[in-house]
C-alpha cells in the first residue's frame, strides 16, 4: 500500500499520516481533498483492529461520498468497498440511521418510528384548502434554539409572511404553522431538517445514546464541512464531548453556498481557530496559474493557491469577461466555438455553461418561462405529481429515480396515503411478492404516455388509459398548467434539460466537479437583489457574501478556460477590476 501513497504531496502526507485528535483541513478549490480523505480512510481502515466499532466518513451529497468511496476503492483498496463496521454516506443518512429513526419517538412524543417526508424522501402534497398551513410542513423546520424557521424561498409560502406583528408578537400565519407543524410531528412526520433538530435534542436529553454513538464510531470524518448548519455542528460537538477520539473536518468556507439550507461557514472558521491542530491545503491540482491568480481575489486565502497541475499550470488562456444583451444563445455558441478552437472536445465532462438561478436556463435554451405563482398540482391529489415526475425521469433515462417515484405514486393512490415510505414499500412487497410488485410498477410505466407533450394532454391521455384498464382513479392538475410542456415544468423544478454536447446547470449543481472550460453567466443582480457591482465594491471581503462565494465556486471549476458573461459594461468593468484581469 505504501506505493499507492507516493503521489501525495508533503501537506497531503501530513494530513494522511501525522494528524490526530480534532482538526480542520482548510482545502482550496482543486486541492485534491477527496483524494486526501480517501487516502486517510485507507490508512486508518488498513490499521483497524476492532470488530464492532468503526470510522464514520460523511459528506453532504450522495455524489460527494460516492466519489470518496470510488477513489478509496480504485486508488488504495484493490476495489474493496467500505463496509461494516465502518460507515460512509451523507451526514443526514448517518443522523437518520443511528440517531433519529431509532430514537426520534422519544422527543417527538409519537408512539411509532418516525416517518421522513418531503424531498429527498418524497413529495409532500398535504392540503385541504387553499391556505391550509399543513401544506408547508416540508418548507419549515426548527433552528438550534427550537424556533420555527423557513427552509424554502419566501415565494414558496404564497402570501404568507414570516414577519412579526408591529408590537413584536408572532403573526397569526406563523402561529397557525406552528400548530400544524406540531400536529404532524405528533403523528410521527418529520422532514430532513426536522430529523437533524430532533437528533440534536435526543443527544442533549439522553446522554447514554450520545455516548453509545460516540463509542460505535470513535473516528468521524466530515467532508464539505463548510455546509454544516448550526444544528449539525451542535450534533458533532455533542458527540465530541461524549468521547469521540478523532474528528477531521474538511472544507472551504469560501465555497459555502448553501446558506438557504442552513449552512453557516462561520462555524468552520470558528473550528479552524479553536482547533490549533488545523492545516491549510492550498495546492491547486485543477486550474491554471492564471485562473488561480484571478479567483484568489474573491477568496479569504492568505495567498493565491499554487497551481501544481503540470498539464495546465502554464496555460496562457486569460480569464475573460464579455457582455450579453438578449443574445445568450449566441454567447453560448461563440463560447463552444472557442473551446473547439482551443482543442477542447465538447462533452458534458469537459465543457460547462453555468448560471446563477434556475430561471436563467429558460433564456439560455430558449424555453418559455412559467409565470410566477402558477401551481401545477391539485390541492387534494397526493399522487399525480409523483406519476408525472416519475414518468418524466424515466423518459430522461433516469430509470431508477423514475421507478421509485411511480412505485410510491401507486401505493399512495391505492391506499389513499399522504406519503409513502420505504417501510410501506417493503410491507407491500412482503404481502404480494417482489415479482408481482415489480411487474405492477413496470406495467404502469408502460401504459403511461410519453412526456414529449403538454401536461394537460398527458393527463388526459393517462386518464383515458387508466379508464380503459379499469383503474378506478384519475390524475388531476390545476387547469392553469394544461398548456405547459414538461421541459418548462422541470427546468424550474429539477434542472433537467434536453440533451446537449456540454454540461448546463446551476453553480450548485456542479459543486466539486472539474471541467476544461466554463462559461459562467451572471445577471446584473444577485439572487438576494443586490447588484454585483455594489457587492464587488463593498468594503467587506468578497467571501463574506454568499452570492460572491457562489460566483467563486463557478469560476474555480475549469482547468484551462474561464469566461464570464454579464449584462452590461458596468458589470464587466467591475468583474475585470475585482479579478485583476490584465487586458
Amino acid at each position: 500500500m505504501s506505493l499507492m501513497f507516493e503521489t501525495l504531496s508533503p501537506t497531503q502526507r501530513e494530513i494522511v499520516f501525522d494528524k490526530s485528535g480534532k482538526f480542520v483541513v482548510r482545502a482550496c478549490p482543486g486541492s485534491g481533498k477527496t483524494y486526501c480523505v480517501s487516502a486517510r480512510l485507507a490508512r486508518l481502515i488498513s490499521e483497524w483492529k476492532e470488530d464492532y466499532t468503526g470510522i464514520a466518513a460523511v459528506s453532504f451529497t450522495n455524489v460527494a461520498w460516492k466519489e470518496i468511496e470510488k477513489k478509496y476503492k480504485e486508488e488504495f483498496s484493490s476495489n474493496q468497498s467500505i463496509s461494516f463496521p465502518h460507515f460512509i454516506g451523507t451526514l443526514d443518512s448517518f443522523i437518520n440511521k443511528f440517531i433519529f429513526l431509532p430514537f426520534g419517538h422519544l422527543v417527538m412524543q409519537c408512539n411509532k418510528r418516525p416517518t421522513l417526508v418531503g424531498e429527498p424522501h418524497g413529495s409532500w402534497t398535504y392540503r385541504n384548502y387553499e391556505r391550509d398551513p399543513h401544506q408547508y410542513f416540508d418548507k419549515c423546520s426548527f433552528d438550534v434554539n427550537g424556533n420555527l424557521i423557513p427552509i424554502a424561498p419566501a415565494q414558496s409560502f404564497n402570501q404568507m409572511t414570516w414577519k412579526n406583528n408591529r408590537d413584536g408578537s408572532t403573526n397569526r400565519h406563523v402561529l397557525n404553522l406552528y400548530a400544524a407543524k406540531n400536529e404532524l410531528v405528533a403523528l410521527g412526520y418529520a422532514n430532513q431538517s426536522d430529523a437533524n433538530y430532533f437528533a440534536m435534542k435526543i443527544l442533549e436529553q439522553f446522554p447514554s445514546i450520545c455516548q453509545a454513538v460516540a463509542l460505535r464510531f470513535p473516528i468521524l470524518i466530515v467532508d464539505e464541512a463548510q455546509d454544516t448548519s448550526e444544528v449539525q455542528m451542535r450534533i458533532i460537538e455533542l458527540l465530541a464531548a461524549s468521547g469521540l477520539n478523532e474528528i477531521m473536518l474538511v472544507g472551504d468556507p469560501d465555497q459555502a453556498i448553501f446558506e438557504w439550507n442552513g449552512a453557516r461557514p462561520a462555524l468552520l472558521n470558528e473550528k479552524i481557530v479553536q482547533w490549533e491542530n488545523s492545516v491549510l491545503l492550498n495546492e491547486n491540482h485543477r486550474s491554471s496559474k492564471l485562473i488561480c491568480d484571478s479567483t484568489f481575489n474573491l477568496s479569504s486565502l492568505p495567498a493565491a493557491s499554487t497551481s501544481v497541475n503540470e498539464e495546465v499550470v502554464n496555460c496562457e488562456y486569460q480569464p475573460t469577461v464579455v457582455v450579453f444583451n438578449n443574445n445568450l444563445p449566441q454567447i453560448v455558441t461563440e463560447f463552444l466555438a472557442e473551446c473547439t478552437a482551443n482543442g477542447i472536445a465538447l462533452s458534458d465532462k469537459s465543457v460547462s455553461v453555468l448560471y446563477r438561478g434556475k430561471g436563467m436556463i429558460n433564456e439560455i435554451v430558449g424555453v418559455q418561462r412559467i409565470p410566477f405563482g402558477v401551481h401545477h398540482w391539485h390541492n387534494q391529489n397526493n399522487f399525480t405529481k409523483d406519476f408525472v415526475r416519475g414518468k418524466y425521469y424515466y423518459d430522461q433515462r433516469d430509470f431508477k429515480t423514475g421507478f421509485k417515484l411511480i412505485e410510491k405514486a401507486i401505493i399512495k393512490m391505492e391506499q389513499d396515503l399522504i406519503v409513502c415510505t420505504e417501510e410501506m414499500i417493503d410491507k407491500r412487497i412482503e404481502t404480494i411478492g417482489f415479482i408481482k410488485h415489480r411487474t405492477i410498477v413496470l406495467d404502469y410505466i408502460r401504459i403511461l404516455p410519453n412526456t414529449n407533450t403538454s401536461l394537460g394532454n398527458w393527463i388526459e391521455t393517462a386518464n383515458a388509459t387508466f379508464a380503459s384498464k379499469n383503474i378506478q382513479h384519475t390524475l388531476q392538475i390545476n387547469p392553469d398548467s394544461n398548456n405547459f410542456a414538461f421541459s418548462q415544468i422541470f427546468l424550474k423544478e429539477d434542472d433537467i434539460v434536453t440533451e446537449t454536447n456540454y454540461r448546463i446547470g446551476t453553480v450548485h449543481s456542479v459543486k466539486g466537479e472539474t471541467f476544461d472550460a466554463t462559461l459562467l453567466i451572471l445577471k446584473e443582480k444577485a439572487a438576494n437583489s443586490s447588484k454585483y457591482v455594489n457587492l464587488l465594491a463593498a468594503t467587506n471581503p468578497p467571501f463574506d457574501h454568499e452570492e460572491l462565494r457562489i460566483a467563486y465556486v463557478g469560476m474555480t471549476r475549469p482547468r484551462r478556460v474561464l469566461k464570464l458573461a454579464v449584462p452590461n459594461e458596468a458589470c464587466r468593468v467591475a468583474w475585470v477590476n475585482k479579478l485583476n484581469i490584465q487586458q
